[in-house]
């Protein structure tokens, strides 16, 4: 049995956060990376919650509030890669909305994860589907917006075709118009892009309508 915790990232130390900068850097790619000192700056809109186990960071969770619809956009989210196995990456997840709720945000989170169906080749592929297992053992649900593409966000990788997936209990249920609103929140308080942009329109249009 873990005894993890969750720190915010002002709470930490400089080894500490050279730390949770490895973490980040060993799970995600450049081409999906933005500046670690971007991502353990906490403001209004911004936080990084640090899991600590007997001292020692092991994951985190980095969110940005949307606050125009009343979400929380999950960032990015890891664990350690010698820890993983340990059940650590679902207790950290049981531990968010703790932490939000302490911040004064909203309860539901949505994310993007990478898509199956678009795999460069089998190992990939049921690698993408072994988290998406994951976060369905978490409750979480998949959004209906197919044509969703998530932006490039550095480097000369472009848009890439993910899936939305998000924890409210209702979030299956979510009618078009909302999930519409929570798309272009995405796009526009995540990525920085116009509510105009050819990519913000493509995938709200791919919403089903009579789904409203």
């Amino acid at each position: 049995m873990n005894s993890l915790i969750t720190r915010p990232s002002d709470a930490l130390a400089g080894p500490e956060l050279a730390s949770v900068n490895a973490i980040y850097e060993e799970a995600f790619p450049a081409h999906l990376r933005v500046p670690f000192a971007e991502l353990a700056t906490t403001g209004p809109r911004d936080a990084l919650h640090v899991a600590v186990d007997n001292n020692a960071p092991v994951g985190f969770a980095a969110v940005r509030m949307l606050d125009s619809v009343g979400w929380v956009f999950l960032r990015y989210f890891a664990i350690a890669a010698e820890r993983r196995g340990e059940r650590l990456g679902r207790a950290l997840w049981e531990l968010l909305p703790g932490c939000l709720a302490r911040d004064g945000w909203p309860g539901p989170i949505c994310f993007e994860v990478e898509d199956p169906a678009h795999a460069d080749d089998e190992p990939e592929r049921l690698v993408r589907e072994g988290r998406i297992g994951f976060w369905e053992s978490c409750g979480t649900v998949r959004l209906a917006v197919p044509g969703y593409l998530m932006p490039g966000i550095a480097g000369p990788a472009g848009p890439e075709p993910v899936l939305l997936m998000a924890s409210a209990p209702d979030a299956a249920r979510t009618s078009a118009a909302e999930l519409g609103d929570l798309v272009r929140a995405i796009y526009t308080g995540r990525y920085g892009l116009s509510p105009e942009d050819d990519m913000v329109r493509r995938a709200v249009d791919s919403i089903d309508m009579r789904e409203s």
